[in-house]
């Protein structure tokens, strides 16, 4: 391969198709034709001497090499475009909105605190969330349908990024006077109460459910629900218990009526995460969001945690 016949230009479809894996939205990302984005990876196929893209159902799938040569690359063009085109943003005159998923827990947890941030330093910044779970958020930034998703992702996708903002303990919840109150909240005495389980996605099993059945146990779900705020009012107002990340319980408003106890097995905090995608990475605007719900998680991280 002789470097003169390399054209910038080709190296930027490159990145393109790299981060969006599909050419039509690699074409409209670069604003070209999709067969001006597909003669450039013609052209760049033959320079590199590989297939680099190979077509899949929802796109191209990229080849070992291409995989090989991407990172280097991106950082290139990354200080290319940070050298020759400083970007600049002023949250106080900024007029544009931010998407961004997050649950009815994650609401609870940081707009109260994000709202008041923009009322005072960006006033015409609107932001709009939409529902989502560890399921649909990857394919929602993987399509741009989002800016930014908050929650709990065991997997994040290799054109995501991720940065963990906060944890949380798992706690026993159950009412004041509730029976298991009293003494040592044993397994055995956990396994023959009716439980709770918050489930987003419909599913009928918690994080907890595999532990106990490799100790070939089983509890009986007598409730699923698929909002966390609703989850402490209504073990406070029945026999109910439920497992609960302990900021959950702090943020329900009827911790006073609950009895908070640690579990009879070992699991491990929620790892609370805002997740985006490559493509948005040094989009300046992006990157002041994100630094503002970092700041908002680390004084949250002040929270007294307590155990009843």
């Amino acid at each position: 391969m002789n470097y003169e016949q390399i054209d910038l230009n080709l190296l930027r479809v490159f990145d393109a198709v790299m981060t969006e894996l599909n050419v039509t939205r690699a074409a409209e990302r670069l604003h070209m034709t999709q067969p001006a984005v597909s003669n450039a990876l013609k052209r760049l196929r033959h320079l590199l001497n590989d297939e680099l893209f190979i077509k899949v159902p929802t796109g191209v799938r990229a080849t070992p090499k291409a995989m090989q040569v991407w990172q280097p690359l991106r950082d290139a063009l990354v200080q290319i475009r940070q050298t020759l085109e400083p970007s600049q943003f002023d949250p106080a005159t900024a007029i544009t909105s931010f998407r961004i998923a997050m649950n009815d827990f994650t609401a609870n947890l940081v707009l109260p605190e994000l709202v008041r941030v923009m009322d005072v330093s960006a006033p015409e910044i609107d932001i709009r969330t939409v529902p989502t779970t560890y399921i649909n958020a990857p394919m929602l930034l993987e399509h741009a349908e989002i800016d930014l998703a908050i929650g709990v992702f065991p997997n994040p996708g290799a054109r995501l990024r991720s940065y963990s903002l906060l944890t949380s303990p798992f706690v026993c919840v159950m009412r004041q006077g509730h029976p298991l109150t009293v003494g040592t909240l044993t397994l055995e005495r956990y396994m023959q109460a009716k439980h709770l389980l918050v489930t987003l996605t419909g599913e009928s099993t918690g994080l907890i459910d595999p532990l106990l059945q490799e100790r070939g146990l089983k509890r009986r779900i007598a409730l699923t629900v698929n909002q966390f705020a609703v989850a402490p009012r209504i073990v406070a107002q029945s026999d109910l218990i439920a497992v609960l990340p302990l900021r959950i319980v702090q943020l329900s408003g009827v911790v006073d009526h609950l009895h908070l106890t640690a579990l009879p097995i070992e699991l491990a905090p929620t790892t609370l995460q805002m997740m985006w995608h490559e493509r948005n990475h040094l989009e300046v605007g992006q990157q002041w969001l994100r630094q503002r719900l970092i700041e908002i998680c680390e004084s949250l991280e002040s929270l007294n945690n307590y155990l009843a």
